[in-house]
């Protein structure tokens, strides 16, 4: 009979493997540090959604809009000459702002004030033809934590683009 005292090969791999969860768990909750990068996120996300929402109003050959409000923002599409939410799209699903998290929206250089929480009858800012052309805008996301500025716009030169600003 053998009396040699250890481990088996298996105890080590299961102990390895915990070590390996909870170090993944621990840096997934970590998350970013850098304020800035969910600033990023966030107007990368809404230029693609942008992007793909008019390509998907000239497949579907609909006039579709975006009802921003200081929470966040939703899609919508004009049926029977009434807006109405999308909510049979997940990919256009409402979204809100990560907390504080806050922006401003300009159309024709003019600040529109935003409402706090989305109305009751969908009423977009943004239009998106069916021919996928859209008006020009420009959003400003600000972070409290930060002192970057990034600007979604609709310009006549360039389209949708990206512009970050450190106001430091």
């Amino acid at each position: 009979m053998s009396t040699a005292k250890g481990f088996t090969l298996i105890e080590l791999l299961i102990v390895l493997v915990l070590i390996a969860v909870i170090t993944g768990m621990a840096m997934l909750s970590m998350g970013t540090a850098d304020p800035r990068d969910k600033q990023k996120f966030e107007a990368e996300r809404l230029l693609k959604l942008l992007e793909l929402s008019s390509q998907d109003a000239m497949v579907r050959g609909e006039v579709t809009g975006i009802e921003f409000y200081k929470q966040g923002y939703r899609f919508v599409g004009l049926k029977n000459h009434k807006w109405q939410v999308q909510d049979s799209d997940l990919l256009f699903k409402p979204r809100e702002m990560p907390f504080l998290m806050t922006w401003t929206l300009s159309k024709n250089n003019m600040r529109i004030e935003l409402p706090i929480t989305p109305s009751f009858t969908p009423t977009p800012q943004i239009i998106i033809d069916p021919a996928g052309g859209m008006e020009l805008f420009e959003l400003s996301i600000q972070m409290q934590e930060t002192n970057t500025t990034f600007r979604v716009s609709n310009t006549s030169d360039s389209g949708l683009i990206i512009k970050t600003e450190d106001q430091s």
